[in-house]
């Protein structure tokens, strides 16, 4: 029978079996429990055949084979320490009982995982579409780069929890500056990731130099999908096949089973008696013969003592895994001490026991037979549990069962002798409990023997272990004495030669290849084996194209991901080295040749979450297809190691050397869990472009750089006084940047409405016009105009904004913010303009452009429309200019000047129309002959044809005022009182007519309109 764990007394199968031979309850407690301790009241309580055994008693209740014995957790409180020892079942019964509880509790919000899960979402930048411009950046702005080639994720062969990504970028047109402070990975800085690394290029600089620039094609096929991070190999992977027996027998490369079945519930069947179908010629299997070794420590080391060694063929240096109590351990031999033979003694006889009748039997399979053996003073258990088959199997077990004593068990003449090995002899009596008849008779002889001089006894081989290396960390804390064990080269993997009904050949494997130098293993029956085959069926995940049909690679990698780790775990729940082998196959596509194959295998015990990337250089360019599958099952024995092809690219022939005309950045950013939790993982950079002519940032640089990349004749000297007058000592500013499709003029007109200003053409250059406080530029007078000024007025109504919301993009957060436009005595306007401004990143310059239009809508209610000959061509759209008429009632004549003389400062003027007197403190209003006109001048009666004005300078200018050509239309002068007189406007348009004439759209001016342009954001009125 075995011993059980159950998890409580309520119905139901045990958590864990275990198998045992003669011995008592506490010795078994203490050999398999870490940590045992006697208590008063311990936390489970045991069942020897039904009776329940106090804790007192364990040290003396004995039990065998045949017992039933069962253990039960006590349900009552377990502090961490008792927990502890409880050891192999009852800790398992007790991690699912809270497993169990804890998965009913609530969490309160806060979840735990067992491992650190790798985020195979990594940095980003954007993906342009074919035929798009490339972005042109203006100032200062938070770039989001475009891919150039697409970009490589791999995992770092160093430590495959990291896994990084490699990106080349387009960051824009001309040549940007910016620092590494300035560089972002979403919302993380990436000078605070560790990994981070980037390598500016400017246009046209040389980039075949980094690796980042090597054009890889990512298959479409391979990656992420909605159930995992990339396609199951779960579906590839083998199955095992365990081997079901009574016993196995082993001896040299034969292995032999007894009592085969398999696990299909039908013990008839005709598959009973042959091995499972997976173990054929050629195919890997994992087996374990245990055996008795006995443990002793030296030097800090355990020392592992068995005659068997030999089927090992143990060298300092070699990679072994030791099995013990269900755990595996990989481990590598420290040291090896061959067995030596003893040198005999003078004299002296050996202490036996001699059968008294042949056995009766090899078979014990049914009915087990336990005896105890006690030689100088220690007592050995020998076990027969097995189908032995003969006499020399049945001499092996018992010898086995005899590890250390120095006895051996021996044929003598058909029945069997136990007896000292050889000389020298020690002397003494060998004691043992009762001795079975069926194998040794009725009534065994006892015989003393006496003891030898002179003499060495023989040395039994043994070897040391260690971790890693054979210099590594010592292994040690083995219980002392006789213990059962497997000791193999690791892995413990064989192959099988050939196989015949319950026999296989086999052939020890190292590193995937056959040892020839295997002598076999040692003669041996025994019942706690491990023989395990895998079904492999052979199946792939694909083939996939690594690249377009019409390319070819000269490479391509694979990206394998384990979302969990690989990690396996003994019955005690604790981490082993778990072990995942892969093939990955390629050929030319369509060539019908033969797959090329590469194989590995990952070995770790990491619960995080991690992956690896395996590339393979082709012998010569070509379209290749590549497949993949997994060559051990996954899973097995509760194991953490589901795997997934995450990708696969292939490296392109053709890329480019050099960019021409843009900005590149080659980045590596370290992913997995370096990278906030966050939806936007994309690369950005605040940079600032560097024009060729002009200042960065500067209205002017925009300006002239625009005008110069499209040929235009820029008004240079006006837009640098406008620079030095008003931009740049307002602090204006135009940041930008476009991959859109916009017209040359739309993106002038923006650059000047980010300086409150408008852009135009004057005399064939380009310049811009700033509005705002400022004197008349002209005067439209009634003899310039070929139809009657009409005038238009707007009421106000509900359809009327009230309130401007201008939106805009921080230059601090870099986020799109509202400024609330608003006037004092309306908080809460009743409809309200949305207006988005571009190239504007100050928070109080776009309040005071959004007060400019809120100033316009609740106050601009005149329209002024005329024509004129080409006279309105002197003027631009923007300037503040004079309309008048001669509207009788409206206190203004228009007329022409006819003659002009200057005295001691006073200018008379003679004109064509009589001058009323009777308007209220009268004035004059010169318009000159190109079309600019003069200040409001005070008008002293000189005649009814005649006044005389202040002298002003431009009254000399002869471009001005000339009086001499009657080629050019004589000099304007507008009389008016000082109340009413004319109106003020801005033009708005001029638009020159097929009949060679221009008509004139203007708009009322006030200088109220722009009260707001010195203000500060006062922040939400409302």
């Amino acid at each position: 029978m075995t011993i059980r764990f159950y998890p409580s007394r309520l119905p139901g199968e045990p958590l864990e079996t275990h198998e045992h031979g003669v011995t008592s309850l506490r010795n078994w407690l203490a050999v398999n429990v870490e940590g045992y301790e006697d208590r008063d009241v311990p936390p489970l309580t045991i069942e020897v055949d039904g009776l329940s055994i106090p804790p007192g008693e364990w040290a003396t209740c004995v039990i065998h084979p045949e017992s039933d014995v069962r253990l039960y957790p006590v349900p009552f409180g377990l502090e961490a320490a008792t927990i502890a020892w409880i050891g192999v079942g009852i800790s398992v019964a007790a991690a699912a009982y809270s497993l169990f509880m804890m998965s009913t509790i609530d969490t309160g919000g806060y979840t735990s995982s067992t491992g650190r899960s790798l985020d195979l979402n990594p940095a980003k930048a954007n993906t342009a579409k074919l035929g798009d411009p490339i972005r042109e950046v203006f100032g200062r702005v938070r770039i989001y780069p475009d891919y150039v080639v697409q970009p490589v994720t791999r995992f770092d062969a160093a430590d495959p929890t990291k896994m990084r990504v490699q990106m080349l970028l387009c960051l824009g047109v001309g040549e940007l500056i910016y620092t590494n402070g300035d560089i972002r990975v979403g919302s993380t800085p990436a000078s605070t990731l560790p990994g981070f690394n980037i390598t500016y290029f400017p246009p046209g600089a040389d980039v075949s130099g980094d690796e980042r620039s090597e054009n890889w094609f990512n298959s479409t096929e391979v990656g992420g999908t909605s159930s995992g991070t990339g396609l199951d190999m779960a579906q590839t992977s083998p199955d095992s096949d365990d081997i079901i027996a009574d016993s196995m027998t082993v001896s040299g490369a034969s292995v032999t089973f007894t009592g085969l079945d398999t696990d299909d519930g039908d013990d008839d069947d005709e598959d009973d008696n042959s091995l499972p179908d997976s173990w054929v010629t050629g195919a890997i299997v994992e087996i374990k013969a245990p055996t008795n070794y006995l443990i002793s420590t030296s030097s800090g080391y355990s020392v592992f003592a068995s005659s068997l060694l030999t089927e090992l063929a143990p060298v300092a240096g070699m990679p072994v895994t030791l099995s013990f109590n269900s755990v595996d351990y990989d481990l590598v031999i420290a040291s090896y001490t061959p067995g030596q033979d003893a040198v005999p003694g003078e004299g002296g006889s050996a202490a036996k026991i001699q059968a008294s009748a042949a056995p009766v039997t090899y078979d014990f399979s049914t009915s087990s037979s336990t005896f105890m053996i006690t030689w100088q003073g220690t007592t050995y258990t020998v076990s027969l549990v097995a189908n032995y088959i003969s006499m020399s199997g049945l001499l092996a077990a018992i010898t086995e069962g005899l590890t250390g004593s120095g006895l051996v068990a021996r044929d003598n003449g058909g029945t069997v002798l136990i007896t000292e090995a050889a000389s020298p002899f020690v002397g003494g009596a060998i004691t043992s409990s009762s001795l079975p008849a069926a194998v040794f008779g009725d009534t065994p002889v006892y015989t003393s023997g006496t003891a030898s001089t002179g003499g060495s006894p023989a040395v039994t081989a043994n070897v040391t272990l260690a971790y890693t290396s054979a210099t590594g960390t010592a292994f040690s804390g083995m219980p002392e004495g006789v213990q059962r064990l497997s000791l193999a080269h690791r892995g413990n993997e064989y192959q099988i030669v050939s196989s015949d009904g319950t026999t296989a050949t086999v052939a020890r494997l190292v590193s995937g290849a056959v040892d020839e130098s295997w002598p076999g293993f040692t003669a041996r029956t025994m019942i706690d084996y491990e023989a395990t085959g895998l079904n492999d069926t052979l199946s792939w995940l694909g083939p996939f194209l690594v690249c377009p049909e019409n390319e070819t690679v000269d490479m391509f990698e694979v990206n394998f991901s384990f979302p969990n780790g690989i990690c396996g775990f003994d019955s005690k729940g604790k981490k082993r080295i778990r072990h995942v082998e892969w093939e990955i196959q390629y050929r030319v596509y369509g060539s019908g040749s033969g797959w090329v194959s590469h194989q590995g295998e990952y070995a770790l015990k990491n619960v995080n979450g991690l992956g690896f990337t395996e590339r393979i250089t082709l012998s010569s360019p070509g379209l290749v297809e590549v497949r993949c599958r997994r060559r051990n099952e996954q899973g097995s024995n509760n194991a953490r190691d589901s795997m997934y092809w995450q990708a696969l690219r292939g490296r392109l022939l053709t890329r480019p050397s050099s960019y021409p005309d843009v900005s590149l950045m080659a980045v590596t950013v370290e992913t997995g869990g370096k990278l906030a939790a966050q939806s936007d993982r994309r690369v950005n950079v605040v940079a600032t472009r560097s024009y060729d002519s002009g200042t960065a940032r500067t209205i002017s640089g925009a300006l002239l750089h625009v005008g110069s990349s499209l040929g235009l004749e820029m008004d240079v000297d006006t837009i640098n006084a406008l620079e030095s007058a008003y931009w740049t000592p307002r602090g204006e500013n135009f940041d930008f940047a476009t991959g859109d499709s916009i017209s040359a003029l739309e993106m002038l007109q923006m650059i000047a409405n980010a300086g409150k200003s408008r852009f135009l053409l004057s005399d064939g250059l380009a310049t811009v016009n700033r509005e705002g406080i400022k004197p008349w530029t002209g005067i439209i007078t009634p003899h310039e105009m070929v139809e009657e000024l009409q005038s238009g007025f707007t009421v106000p109504s509900d359809d009327d904004f009230d309130g401007v919301d201008v939106t805009y993009i921080n230059g601090v957060t870099w986020a799109e913010e509202t400024v609330k436009c608003r006037t004092p005595d309306n908080p809460t306007p009743v409809k309200i303009e949305a207006y988005k401004l571009d190239g504007v990143l100050n928070q109080d310059h776009a309040y005071q452009i959004g007060m400019r239009r809120l100033m316009k809508y609740l106050q601009q209610r005149v329209t002024f429309q005329t024509t004129t000959e080409l006279d309105a061509l002197c003027y631009n759209t923007g300037d503040r200019i004079v309309l008048t008429d001669d509207i009788p009632g409206n206190n203004t004549i228009s007329c022409l000047v006819e003659a002009m003389t200057t005295a001691e400062g006073v200018t008379t003027f003679t004109v064509t129309e009589p001058l009323d007197w009777s308007f209220e403190n009268p004035r004059a209003l010169i318009r000159y002959q190109d079309g600019s006109a003069s200040g409001l001048m005070v008008a002293s009666r000189v005649g009814d044809y005649q006044l005389s004005v202040p002298h002003l300078s431009d009254f000399d200018d002869p471009l001005k005022i000339d009086q001499a050509s009657p080629a050019i239309e004589p000099v304007r002068l507008v009389f008016c009182g000082s109340t009413r007189h004319v109106y003020d406007a801005i033009v708005e348009e001029i638009a020159p007519q097929s009949d060679g004439t221009c008509q004139v759209t203007a708009k009322e001016y006030r200088a109220s309109f722009y009260d707001y342009d010195n203000a500060s954001y006062p922040g939400d009125i409302a």
